[in-house]
């Protein structure tokens, strides 16, 4: 058996990557999220309309912000039932250590919307963490006659996925389950493997069509990353594990695309899934992209992708897209 060291371990589980599996999950299947993890929301959006994403706004206020760890946010405005629209901000936060002032910063982010775009911010809060006591709902402040309060809807994943969710088949809960599983091996390979070969397991024989199993394995192999000896053990068994079904739902996209050369190693796989995610959210942004504005995209490095995905939220137009391009070459 091949060893590994601690450093190739680590290398390993960092490409997991966290952020990029929930903010697809969130905006491409974001009614089934709301739905999900805070229904009491969901039931007072016409989901009739279109959500409209504000990634400019948000990643101004980030930014001013100054804080940065394993989180995402996401901001959109919904049209209500009432026929009023909506501005919310979804709080996705993935942490390994307590923060003390989590709460403060969550009323920091609403109220510097609220200042620079005068708009009332509904705060949703989705933790992903394993911490069982830890649930921060609410900031308060009081000095003398002075009281300010901030209450905001939390969705515990490791509540909800042994609780409510036990018999959900959902893709967000099953996103939800791999995140659970993923941080609860993180430093143990062996047992990633085996709880990522059972999620994706799992998912032949809940009544799901081909689509709905890739789009599912899709995210799951983003964020539970294996080592790569595991990974070819895992490859190799979820060949064989179809051909048995015979249900070549996932092994045979992966097959025909190393036919034609698409995907040569693990790198390249993530620079294509880079690259697709940001084709949908530009075409989402500008419609129908050029031809040559494609191809560029993807031939970008798994580096360039990640540089573009930041500088996109500051694009007002197609014509910046394309100079940002431009200047690569």
């Amino acid at each position: 058996m091949n060893q590994f060291d601690e450093h190739d371990t680590e290398a390993e589980q960092r490409s997991s990557d966290y952020d990029g599996a929930w903010k697809e999950t969130l905006r491409f299947h974001l009614m089934e999220s709301m739905k999900a993890c805070f229904p009491n929301i969901a039931d007072l959006i016409d989901w009739n309309h279109d959500p409209i994403w504000l990634d400019k706004e948000i990643s101004q206020i980030i930014g001013l912000a100054g804080h940065r760890n394993s989180e995402v946010d996401v901001l959109f405005k919904v049209h209500l039932i009432n026929g009023l629209d909506q501005w919310i901000l979804c709080h996705l936060e993935i942490q390994t250590s307590y923060e003390s002032d989590f709460a403060s910063r969550i009323d920091l982010y609403n109220a510097g919307l609220k200042w620079m775009f005068r708009q009332e911010v509904i705060t949703l809060v989705i933790l992903a963490d394993l911490r069982p006591n830890w649930r921060p709902n609410v900031y308060h402040f009081e000095l003398g006659d002075y009281g300010s309060d901030r209450r905001f809807p939390v969705c515990k994943l490791l509540d909800r996925v042994s609780s409510d969710w036990i018999d959900d088949n959902s893709l967000v809960v099953q996103v939800a389950r791999a995140q659970i599983a993923a941080l609860q091996t993180a430093s143990d390979p062996h047992a990633r493997f085996s709880a990522k070969t059972q999620l994706v397991r799992n998912l032949y024989t809940l009544g799901y069509n081909s689509d709905k199993i890739r789009e599912i394995f899709r995210l799951i192999d983003w964020m539970m990353r294996l080592r790569s000896d595991l990974d070819r053990r895992f490859k190799s068994e979820l060949v064989a594990f179809e051909e048995e079904l015979e249900m070549p739902y996932v092994t045979s996209i992966e097959r025909l695309a190393r036919e034609e050369g698409r995907v040569e190693g693990r790198e390249e796989g993530r620079e294509q899934g880079s690259a697709t995610l940001l084709l949908r959210i530009l075409a989402r942004q500008y419609g129908s992209l050029p031809e040559d504005v494609q191809r560029q995209i993807r031939e970008l490095k798994l580096e360039q992708s990640q540089d573009l995905g930041e500088a996109l939220l500051s694009f007002q137009s197609l014509e910046d897209l394309q100079n940002w391009l431009t200047k690569l070459v």
